[in-house]
């Protein structure tokens, strides 16, 4: 029985380090397809078993282009990544990445994490996996996965997400600050950060940003920057 050949997308704005990766890949790889990428409008309707692989360093955070994998199918491993706090990875499952390596280790660790991600398998650490399993049972399904697409979309750090959480939930800077162990003033900052990453003029707008829909974020994204 045959297997569909695989595809496989670099997704680089450094046209230097897509020619030598796809180079080295093909030597590894000999029975897959490979296909340099510069635009994303060319990456929609993928199959199940072709995969992207997004050079972070180059093209950004792929969560403030609002990318879901899930919308534009095949598995995405993101790379060249700088260094995340779980709570980020945790945001990048939730919007359907598959896997995601740090800059140091690009290279190195790449070839395992495709087989993997074929094998239908994640490629992110133990830690950021448990994370999202625990988030997913403590907070619920549709929230949890809003608030962590929304963590990874606007890059909020690991304490900033859990006052953002607590910000949904409607609490005030001293419950959140007794509840997190914090100093009032250090919760003024987290606040104060969250608002200016996310748009909004105050706290109780925050709510807002679990309602809006795919290409109102991409229109309010377009307006501020």
């Amino acid at each position: 029985m045959m297997h569909a050949a695989v595809s496989q997308y670099v997704f680089s704005g450094n046209p230097s380090w897509s020619n030598m990766l796809v180079s080295g890949l093909s030597t590894i790889f000999t029975q897959h397809q490979f296909h340099q990428v510069t635009h994303l409008e060319t990456l929609w309707d993928l199959k199940d078993h072709d995969l992207v692989i997004y050079d972070k360093a180059s093209l950004g955070n792929p969560a403030s282009q609002l990318i879901s994998p899930l919308e534009r199918g095949g598995k995405w491993l993101i790379v060249n990544s700088d260094p995340l706090n779980d709570e980020s990875a945790v945001g990048f499952i939730a919007l359907g990445f598959s896997g995601l390596i740090v800059r140091d280790y690009t290279l190195e660790m790449l070839p395992r994490a495709i087989r993997a991600l074929l094998a239908d398998q994640l490629w992110f650490s133990r830690e950021a996996m448990s994370s999202s399993l625990k988030q997913l049972v403590n907070v619920g399904g549709h929230c949890g996965h809003s608030v962590n697409v929304l963590g990874a979309q606007y890059q909020l750090s690991a304490k900033e997400q859990q006052v953002f959480h607590y910000l949904l939930q409607g609490k005030s800077n001293k419950e959140i600050a007794l509840g997190m162990n914090l100093s009032l003033s250090t919760v003024k900052n987290h606040v104060s950060n969250i608002l200016q990453k996310t748009h909004k003029q105050s706290r109780h707008q925050l709510t807002t940003l679990l309602l809006d829909g795919p290409g109102e974020k991409r229109q309010a994204l377009s307006v501020s920057a």
